[in-house]
């Protein structure tokens, strides 16, 4: 029996053997994403959903393949079709929610566009968007056929032998608790962190600025190429290189966005203006400049450029940060939502260094620095003030 009918049997409080126990147990603790993927399962049960006998399928891949279809489907008859058609492939087997719920919101028979919410996804140039397997090959084919490039588990590698002369876009968008890479046409690097999407084109246009869009955060190893300028647009801040290392947090809700260099060097300016080198901020490597929304100003620091790019390598460094600014870091790179009930918490401030560990292990770390409880629900956390022992005076 494989795993989908051992998880079906535990959701319909079917008895389960010792040894469909062990299984089950030693899959949904091998990964948050499986974790995650069984609680979004019990919701559907919750909410009445029916869930079916299944098939063997090859889980991911097959589901997979299924949505991507029905995704671009849909949105070439949208006029005609209806999201009954999507139900339809849903019902093929019980296993896509597994795969499904963020992508898919189950049962729903109106005309709206699909929600994708934890899965990355590529917008192609004529609005279709694609699902991406964390893992796996495949070839990724624009809307007219042709072959833009090729996937290789976490990273997307463009070709520039591709024949055109007009700009074309891609979106990859990178949900919570994910990270990705893209190699573009012309061999820059970009490693886009959780929560974070980039707009690019399928390939470079020659004469023209390497211009991309970037609404997040991602580290860049920029190619050089001294007659086409690489330009990143970060919000109202234009990044001008022409070959470096850089990494730039430029999420919506932040205040500033910060750009960290490790080599090379880079100017600031603002988007809305003609570039012009005399009045630009240029950078040294090893400095951090913070861009203020509000009153867009620049501030320059030196820092250790390790505690800014150490995501990369999975890894979570705080230097001295505010609880209240670590707990924004916390729910991307976990995939949770965080409510602190503990407002002396949001003042408090912590250094630490995390890897593999998992998002209760965090805060147990934090729990020894400081005393809070808290609680786990699915995929949301509440933080609360310690509970005070009132110990008896008889």
């Amino acid at each position: 029996m494989d795993i989908s009918q051992i998880i079906i049997k535990i959701l319909k409080k079917q008895h389960v053997s010792i040894e469909e126990k062990s299984a089950f147990n030693s899959w949904i603790l091998s990964s948050s994403e499986n974790r995650s993927m069984f609680n979004r399962l019990e919701t559907l049960v919750k909410e009445g959903h029916d869930l079916k006998d299944v098939s063997e399928f090859d889980l991911e891949q097959e589901w997979l393949q299924v949505i991507n279809k029905a995704i671009q489907v849909k949105r070439r008859n949208e006029k005609n079709m209806r999201s009954n058609i999507l139900y339809k492939y849903a019902a093929i087997f019980v296993g896509v929610a597994l795969f499904s719920y963020g992508a898919w919101k189950y049962g729903n028979q109106s005309a709206a566009p699909v929600e994708i919410n934890d899965s990355i996804t590529l917008q192609l140039e004529n609005g279709d968007v694609l699902i991406i397997p964390s893992e796996g090959q495949q070839n990724i084919v624009g809307a007219s056929g042709n072959i833009l490039g090729t996937q290789n588990g976490s990273q997307i590698a463009y070709s520039d032998a591709l024949k055109t002369q007009t700009l074309s876009y891609n979106t990859l968008n990178v949900p919570y608790g994910k990270i990705f890479t893209i190699i573009l046409s012309d061999q820059t690097k970009v490693y886009l962190n959780a929560g974070s999407s980039l707009k690019y084109p399928v390939k470079f246009i020659e004469g023209q600025n390497r211009q991309v869009y970037l609404t997040g955060e991602a580290y860049f190893e920029v190619h050089k190429d001294k007659k086409h300028p690489f330009i990143l647009t970060s919000g109202e801040m234009d990044l001008k290189v022409l070959g470096t290392k850089f990494n730039v947090s430029a999420y919506p809700e932040d205040a500033n966005i910060n750009t960290v260099l490790v080599e090379g060097s880079v100017s600031l300016y603002n988007s809305e203006e003609v570039y012009n080198e005399s009045v630009a901020t240029i950078m040294k490597p090893g400095y951090k400049a913070e861009w203020g929304k509000v009153n867009d100003k620049v501030v320059l620091e030196a820092v250790d450029t390790d505690l800014y790019t150490s995501w990369i390598e999975g890894k979570l460094v705080i230097n001295e940060m505010l609880f209240k600014n670590i707990i924004r870091k916390l729910e991307r790179k976990y995939n949770v939502k965080i409510v602190n009930k503990y407002e002396d918490m949001n003042t408090r401030m912590f250094t630490a260094r995390f890897d593999i560990e998992t998002i209760e292990d965090v805060l147990k770390s934090f729990q020894q620095e400081t005393i809070f409880d808290y609680k786990i629900e699915e995929n949301n956390i509440t933080i609360y003030p310690p509970k005070l022992e009132i110990k008896s005076t008889n």
